[in-house]
């Protein structure tokens, strides 16, 4: 199996603060890979690496070709843009090199594919979170990538949306593509994740964080966007009318204040083992 990307000894640091140190791991070919781990810890900024969008503060990577095509998406791709989707996909388009009539042609199917053909004259500072989040993702897949980098791909998409997205990561793969991913949502993507990594304290490893220092906490009738972005939430799922939220322990009494000062409904909290017991029974 031939690896796209090697990581050698990858340190990272904001000013004082090391947000990763001493990262190795290899990343290979026709594999969908999820990097994982609370808020905090790090993924986005190792996904900016691998991207190219930010270099290391030590360490380097190596990739196994300078051909080789990256696409990525931001978890919070930039709402300001003046453009109209049509406008911002053929400008991307042909500063990659895409032939005008290929990419009309690209654009048009996966307009119709995202369901955005209706909203491509529209600004995209006027449309909606999910479909700005359908831009980025349509961008990201112009030119077949051969690694595509998605940060929280799900975040803001309708069902439908979210189904068509599992359908294009297993569909690139099957050609070839490496797919590299965050996700809070484990119930949607892990039947399609072939090797999930653990970012914890600035490091990697392939061993899932210590369930004993964890907590479920079920929420009636609350958001996802209100708290996916609290330190300390390791893993939503999100059920129906329910958010199933997997929290470090460490932070659990802080969400749950927070949850109840949103006037939250609290349906129960249990330390994962037992919980997780309850629902195999």
């Amino acid at each position: 199996m031939k690896n796209f990307i090697e990581l050698k000894n990858i340190t990272k640091k904001y000013g004082n603060k090391t947000v990763l140190n001493d990262i190795n791991f290899s990343i290979p070919s026709n594999q969908v890979v999820a990097l994982l781990g609370g808020n905090g810890t790090g993924k986005s900024t190792l996904l900016r690496l691998i991207a190219g969008i930010e270099k290391p503060s030590s360490g380097n990577i190596q990739y196994a070709s300078n051909e080789i095509v990256i696409g990525y998406v931001p978890e919070r791709f930039p709402k300001n843009l003046r453009f109209t989707p049509s406008e911002y996909l053929s400008y991307m388009g042909s500063m990659g090199g895409i032939p005008k009539v290929t990419l009309e042609a690209k654009m048009r199917r996966l307009l119709l594919l995202f369901q955005l053909e209706q909203f491509k004259d529209i600004r995209i500072h006027e449309l909606s979170k999910g479909n700005i989040q359908k831009v980025g993702i349509i961008q990201a897949l112009l030119q077949h990538p051969d690694i595509l980098i998605l940060d929280e791909p799900l975040s803001g998409l309708d069902k439908e949306s979210q189904e068509m997205l599992m359908e294009t990561i297993k569909e690139l793969k099957d050609h070839g593509s490496t797919i590299i991913l965050t996700y809070h949502e484990a119930n949607l993507l892990e039947p399609v994740v072939d090797k999930t990594y653990f970012l914890v304290d600035g490091k990697l490893t392939s061993t899932k964080v210590n369930d004993s220092a964890r907590k479920l906490l079920i929420i009636n009738s609350m958001n996802k966007s209100y708290v996916k972005d609290w330190e300390g939430i390791l893993q939503i799922e999100d059920r129906e009318n329910q958010l199933y939220l997997y929290v470090s322990q460490q932070h659990s009494d802080e969400i749950l204040f927070k949850v109840l000062e949103l006037k939250g409904s609290v349906e129960a909290v249990s330390p994962i083992d037992s919980m997780e017991e309850g629902r195999e029974a």
